[in-house]
């Protein structure tokens, strides 16, 4: 099953925000565009995480329990990770939340070196 079948909606930001909370890290919050205004205040552009198709990527500046939220064209998702990067736990984020970039990544440079 796609994610886009399990995605679920929100419709202001605290409802997003407690779902997400709610949910198992990593799992997605739709919110549109039409439903709130921007972003959330104390949300910054993220320049360490990878877009995955978004416009842009913001993030809270909480250590754990991080949420990060996507911007596409018509409607935004938010999720809550373990560590945020942005705050000097780049290494454990990679390893708890993004496992599979990380590995994909490895693997890349992993080939070049031998290759």
């Amino acid at each position: 099953m796609s994610l886009e079948h399990t995605r679920t909606s929100a419709y202001s930001w605290s409802e997003a925000m407690r779902r997400a909370a709610e949910q198992k890290y990593g799992t997605k919050i739709e919110v549109p565009m039409t439903a709130v205004i921007g972003v959330p205040a104390n949300f910054e552009l993220s320049k360490r995480s990878l877009p995955n198709g978004a416009n842009a990527v913001y993030r809270d500046q909480r250590k754990t329990n991080s949420y990060q939220i996507r911007a596409f064209d018509d409607h935004y998702t938010i999720e809550m990770d373990q560590h945020n990067p942005e705050t000097g736990n780049a290494v454990a984020h990679a390893g708890f939340d993004a496992p599979k970039y990380t590995a994909a990544g490895l693997a890349i440079v992993g080939a070049a070196l031998i290759g």
